[in-house]
């Protein structure tokens, strides 16, 4: 007996699960459906990018920010349709009802068999906390708009920095294709000279042991490049299988920035210091809202209402006749109404204001450890792109004597009068002042990047 409901659920559940597998798309191409035409992914193209396409690019790509722009909209419409709560609150209903037995309400009157009533009834409540509520839908879209423009500058900054960090692996390949050439050139010249017995075959096979063994060095470079691109084609939201022609050079020109001077001018203009201002003013507006819910509110009424006493069900025509023996109603009222509960010190709305009054002051401290951290911050960068500077003009100076002595060594080995270790040496240290001084203008590079973030502006806005 107990198996029949059991073998009934157990029916019930397989079709429900077979009703939602069908439910799930079938292939990519329904997925694609599903998704939409706006979201799907692009087709494989040739791009030609400055830093600052790129940037433009991954902005308009970025499926994150399909979510803050349509939470913006949500905002934006509850701000522009605040003033709604001045619409009259309007109802309208009827009631038909017959009785089972004639009554006669009073003395003389005629019998009545049922009703038909119909009423409709508008009003308007007024009180000073409508004002802080449209205030609240202003500040809630003002926080919108510093959600979606922080959500932007980490697109920018990480963008940024992607594309300048490919720029840097493709100059890094470039110096190890040429020490990969200096080797084949150093090989050909040992095998020449071992061919008119001018040197020995250990010195041949070191020239060539040196070659083959630098070679992988080059290709893990490529493959590390490789993968570093296409990281850069997801952060752009593009096709995986798209070209990307990277148009723009590590080489900048190097100019001090003073900290004292961009702290006064854009610290406030920083996105998280404008989102915990636009938070205690919320906070503020929250407390005013709380405060005049104690005060009492207005409310205007206004009434129509009409009755129909006959019987509904044999003597309604809906003529004007039908009517003259039923009421007519209109009442226009003003309430005016006030809690008195919530005038006591426990109640909620006392408990919400001291509440919002300590969340302010947490807030204030939060604000003032954040306008430290962010001189802070902006001191920080500022440090690193002027110590940069001076690096980089230290290490171009130690290039151009790394190639001075490397020229002069292969001179030498070429005429014999040094080792091929001696070579390989000052080799060694010519790539080793080439990476460094790589490095360096990264840094700098990426100390311009955190600094247009610290401040909210591009570096073009202060020069």
């Amino acid at each position: 007996m107990k198996r029949i409901p059991i073998l009934s659920l157990l029916l019930i559940m397989s079709a429900a699960a077979l009703l939602t597998a069908q439910e799930m798309p079938a292939d990519r191409a329904q997925m694609d459906a599903l998704i939409g035409e706006d979201l799907a992914v692009p087709a494989a193209e040739t791009y030609s990018l400055t830093v600052e396409q790129a940037v433009d690019l991954a902005l308009e790509n970025n499926l994150s920010l399909v979510g803050e722009e349509a939470d913006l909209r949500i905002k934006k419409r509850a701000r522009d349709t605040a003033w709604n709560v001045l619409i009259p609150s309007v109802t309208a209903s009827s009631t038909l009802s017959r009785f089972d037995e004639p009554t006669s309400p009073s003395f003389g009157a005629p019998e009545v068999n049922g009703s038909l009533s119909a009423s409709m009834n508008f009003s308007l409540t007024l009180t000073p906390q409508l004002w802080y509520g449209f205030r609240s839908t202003e500040i809630d879209y003002q926080l919108g708009r510093i959600s979606k423009a922080q959500a932007e500058q980490d697109i920018r900054t990480n963008v940024k920095k992607q594309f300048y960090a490919l720029l840097t692996q493709e100059e890094q390949i470039k110096i190890l294709e040429l020490q990969q050439r200096s080797l084949e050139k150093r090989f050909d010249q040992a095998s020449t000279n071992y061919d008119f017995g001018l040197v020995d075959e250990y010195t041949k096979l070191s020239a060539q042991v040196a070659l083959e063994n630098f070679k992988p060095q080059v290709e893990i470079a490529r493959d590390g490049y490789e993968q570093s691109l296409l990281g850069f084609k997801l952060s752009l939201g593009v096709n995986l299988d798209s070209q990307l022609d990277l148009q723009g050079s590590i080489d900048v020109d190097l100019k001090p920035y003073d900290a004292d001077q961009l702290s006064d001018a854009y610290l406030l203009d920083r996105l998280d210091i404008q989102n915990l201002v636009t938070n205690l003013q919320s906070l503020e507006n929250l407390r005013r809202v709380n405060i005049n819910g104690l005060v009492p509110s207005l409310t205007f009424g206004y009434g129509l209402s009409q009755s129909f006493q006959p019987d509904p069900w044999e003597e309604f025509s809906l003529s004007g006749d039908d009517w003259e023996p039923g009421n007519s109603d209109k009442v226009f009222s003003i309430t005016l109404s006030l809690s008195l509960s919530e005038l006591l010190p426990v109640s909620r709305s006392m408990n919400s204001i001291k509440d919002t009054a300590d969340q302010k002051e947490a807030l204030r401290a939060n604000l003032q450890q954040a306008l430290e951290g962010a001189e802070l911050e902006i001191l920080t960068a500022v440090q690193n792109i002027n110590k940069s500077i001076q690096v980089i003009r230290a290490k171009e100076l130690n290039v151009e004597l790394a190639e001075r002595a490397y020229d002069l060594a292969e001179e030498s080995y070429n005429a014999g009068g040094r080792s091929l270790l001696e070579v390989e040496d000052a080799e060694d240290n010519l790539q080793e002042a080439r990476f460094e001084l790589l490095s360096e203008k990264v840094n700098y590079i990426n100390g311009l990047i955190d600094l247009e973030a610290a401040i909210n502006r591009s570096i073009e806005e202060i020069e």
